[in-house]
């Protein structure tokens, strides 16, 4: 699994509304793949700045003007957002042009249910919500096809990712060989310590070598693991190698920040002609 800095990823803009994003997925022209900070908004503590998160008790018309800011920053119109509910299930939902909106400018909007969003059409707009689970980001560049995934410990345990790719395969006809994967930045094993109970569950699911690091829960290898058992292979599989508690100037951390606090988006959207 390879790891992208800052340095190289990182993208302020005009309107000082900085960014994540990866190389690889914008040098294919095909998608825009990224990822918001917690910088350039208006929310005021404990969601300071830039929450793009309807459902955490901050003040709708301020996530709304910071997903604007974001959208923008970005070159994309959030008419064109979709958004799911996020619930930390397994469901794996199909949109297209019908669900340009959803999810867009309140919670109850968003698509039911679901964790996970594919879809061929172009110019839609797949967020995802995290503030320390794994957003996984897919491309496939062939048949030009994307997948996003929501992925906390219970999701990646319900191998949500997995069955992103399995559900293009089987909707699209991708191959998952073909599939390019960006996991965005989540809480690391630094910081992430679980009961012992949860630690058995990864274990048996992905051995102690592919999500356990000195006792910890490494939630991004144990979905890289997941994703290379579909058939990803693991040189087209990269990662914000950034643990969101660590960083709290920059992300939010739902751990870190006592379960309080806003969330970042990553968007991916294919927007070739």
């Amino acid at each position: 699994m390879h790891g992208i800095s800052s340095l190289e990823s990182c993208i302020s803009c005009l309107d000082s509304t900085p960014f994540f994003s990866f190389p690889t997925f914008q040098n294919s022209k095909l998608a825009i793949a990224s990822i918001s900070t917690r910088i350039g908004g208006i929310s005021h503590n404990p969601y300071k700045s830039l929450n793009l998160a309807y459902h955490v008790g901050d003040i709708q018309d301020d996530v709304t003007e910071n997903r604007k800011r974001f959208c923008h920053a970005l070159g994309i119109n959030m008419d064109s957002l979709v958004i799911a509910q996020q619930i930390h299930g397994d469901k794996v939902a199909v949109v297209d042009k019908s669900h340009a909106g959803a999810g867009a400018y309140s919670h109850e909007s968003a698509i039911f249910g679901a964790d996970a969003m594919i879809t061929n059409t172009r110019y839609l707009a797949l967020g995802v919500l995290t503030a320390d689970c794994v957003p996984v980001l897919i491309l496939d560049p062939i048949k030009k096809v994307i997948g996003v995934a929501h992925a906390g410990w219970r999701g990646i345990l319900k191998m949500i990712a997995a069955k992103a790719v399995l559900m293009m395969q089987e909707t699209f006809r991708t191959r998952a060989d073909d599939c390019l994967v960006a996991l965005g930045p989540s809480i690391g094993p630094c910081c992430y310590v679980v009961d012992e109970n949860i630690i058995s569950q990864f274990k048996g699911f992905f051995g102690q070598e592919n999500c356990i690091v000195n006792d910890r829960l490494h939630l991004q290898l144990a979905t890289k693991k997941q994703l290379m058992d579909t058939g990803v292979k693991e040189n087209n599989i990269i990662h914000l190698d950034l643990c969101t508690a660590c960083n709290l100037e920059l992300f939010f951390s739902y751990r870190g920040e006592g379960g309080i606090t806003g969330r970042m988006m990553s968007v991916l959207s294919l927007i070739y002609d």
